[in-house]
């Protein structure tokens, strides 16, 4: 594969470079795929990556809700400093 064929696929991914995923859902926390998806997101057809994207930030959306709650409500602890 040229330079230019490796630039254009990654263009087309939704990866944000996080690349964690839940233990629950598989999804990953940074884009909100499973990681079957992830592998195979450069075979799909157009339709079906329009329709994975149209779910994948409420995927993210509820991994978040879900952290946060399990933290008590907040997204980040505060720290004491001394």
């Amino acid at each position: 594969m040229t330079d230019e064929e490796l630039i254009a696929q990654a263009e087309m991914s939704p990866c944000v470079g996080v690349c964690k995923s839940d233990e629950n859902t598989g999804w990953c926390f940074g884009c909100g795929r499973t990681d079957a998806e992830i592998e195979q997101w450069q075979s799909y057809d157009a339709g079906t990556r329009v329709g994975l994207e149209a779910e994948m930030p409420e995927r993210v959306k509820q991994l978040i809700e879900r952290r946060r709650a399990e933290r008590g409500g907040s997204a980040r602890r505060s720290r004491r400093r001394t």
